[in-house]
């Protein structure tokens, strides 16, 4: 169930939709290039400036279209602001310092839930009573939040207790009630306007079974979710009667369902080009219905599903690509874009068509006008499959003679979004043409597109996908075909070192982090831990299985690591860049440690970094902007970018002391 936005009467809604997106050309790539070749070559800007510390965040309007509520972040406290919609007015600050990280409303505009790691709090911004404690989340039965009430001031929690999962909803003071005990776990909800569950979703195995509530109090099964498909819960339908899902049962592809207590599926809203999964879906918090749909495939696209909705997004389209949250006549806008740092936001008056400014949560940024575009395209596989991708090129420069740089997403069940990124703009920024593949196995583009990896994650298929990326763009005259790199994180550190190690001899220089250096041992090893990669009550051992990369299956295992870089170390001749993490809780140091000793005896071009106090995915900048030197000056003295900028003084120190370098 959902409150606001997923990220992630109705047969008429198909003629009442609106897309908001701008006319396709019959060859987007070579359209995008000749625009980026007319625009001026961008300034040289440091390092440091491409990355983005917010000042804000959780930025929500009540229902009731009055007051935006928002975290403002200094010095890495949190404290809570509110500021009224009315013209002119300005921030108050309601809380010097909190713990929350997220904070959301009530429907009825008189609470703000403020959610932290390890609590939920409830605040009335008025004075009333019951402000305090809802939850401490954690301890012995791993109490955690599911999600907001959609009808009352409170929360649904999920605990277990025992052999049996209960879920509560908590209102103000912290006072209980149960709504459900069950079996098997509960990891979703959909809540009547009476309050009590009416469509649970349950873990059983390696599938989902959602139940609806009959009249006796009980629950039956009304449809089954097999093989990694996905139906979430966005609320009850008005009458009742059935539930808004968020899924891809029946069709393939994540869309807008209606599930009725009989288990019939009514799509309301699907990708028309049936190329892309729902990206975003706006709920009407008066209803329970959503609103707006959106897509980011090939051509970003959204739709309103009723008449009211469809005009305010008429009168939008300066924004194509804004997630809006709606409430009582008025929106709040916030900009999408893969040239803007930070977050822009805007009240937007669906009637009028005005928007002015809110919120920005930078006080300075680079101008977009000097950043690259992202374009997303596609291109066929040698085996005749269409693969996704993202491309940006330097402005203002022939993209046949600037050097190519490969960065592979990690998951490997995951993809890119055409948002701004650092690296990047970075590297575009420093003469790169820049190719980020959505190779078979991502997700964003349907369940048969996730699935079709069938396990091949070795020197495979899903490698195929990547380097024939690489030399489509080649062919078609982007890149210089003696200056190409690749790079990338965690699967995408993998996919780097699959690459220097095939034979394939693409690339000429390569950046690996965080590497597993046999994927099916790290996978074996993470299944094995049990703590690691639990998806909505399903345990990692089983996705991996429906995935075809069973952890337990000695053929799987034996394949994948004769085709794993472990295995080809001697094939190592590329010059590498190696970055670990001391303490990765995902890929034991140890694995990458005793990989790169193996490629010095060897003899291979490796530089090996360890950052010592590091997770899996550090969030630190200062282990950022380390990365993002090491990365451009490995580039730089490769392929011939433009001249590297020195680190700054307190940059250098925090590598000297954090870093070690062979």
């Amino acid at each position: 169930m959902t409150t606001c936005f997923r990220r992630l009467g109705l047969a008429a809604a198909a003629l009442l939709t609106l897309a908001c997106a701008a006319p396709a050309s019959a060859d987007p790539l070579a359209a995008m290039l000749a625009v980026e070749r007319a625009r001026p070559v961008s300034p040289l800007f440091e390092r440091e400036a491409f990355l983005t510390e917010p000042l804000l965040t959780s930025v929500t309007i009540a229902p009731d279209g009055g007051t935006v509520a928002f975290l403002r972040i200094a010095g890495g406290q949190y404290s809570l602001w509110l500021q009224s919609t009315a013209p002119g007015a300005a921030p108050r600050r309601i809380l010097p310092h909190t713990d929350a990280r997220e904070v959301m409303w009530s429907r009825d505009s008189r609470w703000l839930i403020l959610i932290a790691p390890d609590k939920v709090q409830m605040l009335s911004p008025s004075g009333d009573a019951g402000s305090g404690l809802a939850a401490t989340l954690g301890g012995p039965t791993e109490l955690r939040l599911l999600d907001l009430d959609p009808w009352d001031a409170g929360v649904l929690l999920v605990e277990q207790v025992g052999a049996r999962w209960r879920l509560w909803q908590t209102g103000p003071g912290g006072v209980r009630r149960m709504l459900a005990s069950s079996d098997r776990e509960i990891v979703d909800v959909a809540l009547g306007r009476d309050g009590r569950a009416a469509f649970l979703k349950l873990a059983d195995g390696d599938r989902h079974l959602i139940v609806a509530r009959r009249a006796d109090g009980r629950f039956r099964t009304v449809t089954i979710c097999e093989a990694m498909a996905r139906c979430d819960l966005i609320g009850v339908t008005p009458e009742g009667g059935g539930a808004y899902v968020s899924g891809d049962v029946p069709g393939g592809r994540r869309a807008v369902l209606r599930l009725g207590a009989d288990g019939r599926w009514t799509s309301l809203h699907s990708d028309p080009a049936d190329e892309a999964d729902v990206d975003g879906i706006a709920i009407d918090r008066a209803t329970g219905a959503p609103q707006i749909v959106s897509y980011r495939g090939g051509r970003i696209m959204r739709y309103g599903l009723d008449a009211g909705t469809v005009a305010g997004l008429a009168q939008l389209t300066a924004m194509p690509d804004a997630m809006v949250e709606t409430a009582r006549g008025i929106w709040l806008v916030r900009e999408r874009d893969a040239r803007l740092q930070g977050n822009r936001w805007h009240l937007f008056d669906p009637a009028s068509g005005a928007m002015r400014p809110l919120l920005d949560d930078r006080a300075k940024r680079l101008s977009p006008d000097a950043l690259g575009r992202v374009l997303a395209f596609s291109f066929p596989a040698s085996d005749g499959m269409v693969i996704h991708g993202l491309l940006s090129v330097p402005p203002g420069r022939d993209p046949a003679r600037v050097p190519l740089v490969t960065i592979v997403h990690g998951g490997p069940w995951s993809h890119d979004e055409p948002d701004y990124s650092a690296l990047t703009q970075l590297l575009v920024n420093r003469g790169y043409a820049v190719f980020r593949p959505q190779f078979r196995g991502s997700t964003g583009y349907g369940r048969a597109y996730m699935l079709a990896a069938n396990g091949d994650f070795g020197d495979g298929r899903v490698q195929r996908d990547i380097e024939e990326g690489t030399r489509y763009l080649l062919a078609r005259g982007i890149g210089d075909p003696a200056r190409t790199a690749i790079m990338g994180a965690s699967f995408g550190g993998y996919s780097t070192l699959q690459a220097l190690s095939n034979g394939s001899r693409l690339y000429r220089v390569g950046v690996t982090i965080v590497p597993p250096v046999d994927f099916g041992w790290t996978s074996r090893w993470g299944a094995a831990r049990g703590d690691l990669g639990k998806t909505q009550g399903m345990p990692l051992d089983q996705s991996l299985r429906l995935l075809a990369l069973d952890p337990n299956d000695p053929a799987i295992a034996r394949r994948l690591y004769r085709e794993s870089p472990l295995a080809r170390a001697a094939a190592m001749r590329t010059p590498l860049l190696l970055i670990a993490s001391g303490r990765d809780e995902r890929v034991p140091i140890r694995s990458v440690i005793d990989y790169a000793a193996q490629l010095r005896l060897l003899g291979a071009p490796v530089r090996i970094v360890v950052a010592r106090n590091q997770p899996h995915a550090s969030s630190d900048p200062m282990a950022l902007r380390s990365m993002l030197f090491l990365t451009e000056r490995m580039l730089d003295r490769h392929l011939g970018g433009r001249a590297t900028l020195p680190p700054p003084q307190d940059l250098r120190d925090w590598m000297a002391g954090n870093l070690v370098m062979r």
